[in-house]
């Protein structure tokens, strides 16, 4: 009975390589599952993330009469001094930049994604990133070369592109306006309606002027309904379809909002 149980101590090689097999195959199959959870984790957050920045931007503009805020992007005009790809958004020496004008009405975690690639100070690499969000503000800073002033008398001008330049809230429209626009409202046609807060993506910080494309988020892009009658036109040339990531933009008018991971409008910019 003794050298029986001396015997049975232990697994055979075949037992274990058995074992060894079984834990493999279910590694492979939940593997995925796992991944998938934890990039849906991420997006939820992200989505978030874009809640509390708008929620305090309404915020603000409740506080000055419905009025947008008037913010500039620090780290996107190089030639002026004192700013540049590794300049601080929350350095209070810019008074005009982003980070600064909203620090007290949005939540400090809001303010990086937590699948960013890119950000700002571009040398913060992984979790030194303090700032990972492009927003529809001015690309100059300290008063060299910004785009004409709202004017409410003409609201289809071309600083739609910049909608953070003080203008009431009522008159926030993300559309770009042209002569050939396949889509058409009463202020006039347009093909491209733009986020007014998405997710970094310039790859080369030292030359924001010529962006590159790498989207953080994985999975299944949402499709660009609000581009209406554009829409096939858009994805047929941001190679929708194909698209193996995408970013997450918010889109706004006056105070409705509507969150989406597409591919980014940057991509497609019609001539017209």
């Amino acid at each position: 009975m003794s050298a029986w149980r001396t015997r049975r101590d232990g697994f055979t090689l075949i037992e274990l390589l058995v074992v060894v097999a079984i834990i493999s195959l279910l590694l492979s199959i939940l593997m995925p599952a796992f991944s998938r959870a934890r990039e849906q984790a991420k997006q939820t957050y992200c989505k978030n993330n874009l809640r509390s920045l708008w929620t305090g931007i309404l915020t603000y503009s409740t506080e000055y009469r419905d009025r947008l805020p008037f913010m500039e992007n620090v780290n996107v005009q190089t030639a002026v001094a004192g700013t540049g790809p590794q300049a601080d958004p929350f350095d209070t020496s810019f008074p005009t930049t982003v980070g600064v004008v909203l620090m007290n009405y949005v939540n400090p975690k809001s303010w990086v994604c937590p699948s960013a690639l890119r950000g700002f100070p571009v040398g913060g690499a992984g979790s030194g990133f303090t700032f990972t969000y492009t927003f529809g503000a001015s690309e100059y800073f300290g008063g060299i070369g910004e785009v004409e002033p709202y004017d409410s008398s003409h609201p289809s001008i071309t600083s739609n592109y910049w909608p953070f330049d003080g203008r009431p809230l009522k008159a926030l429209d993300m559309r770009r306006y042209t002569s050939t626009g396949l889509n058409q409202n009463d202020k006039g046609k347009w093909n491209v309606r733009f986020p007014l807060i998405a997710d970094m993506y310039v790859v080369d910080g030292s030359n924001p002027a010529a962006p590159q494309y790498e989207y953080p988020h994985r999975g299944a892009l949402d499709p660009r309904i609000d581009l209406e009658n554009a829409q096939f036109d858009f994805e047929a040339k941001t190679g929708y379809a194909n698209a193996a990531g995408g970013l997450h933009e918010l889109h706004a008018d006056d105070d409705r909002v509507k969150i989406v991971l597409t591919r980014s409008w940057e991509e497609y910019r019609p001539t017209n």
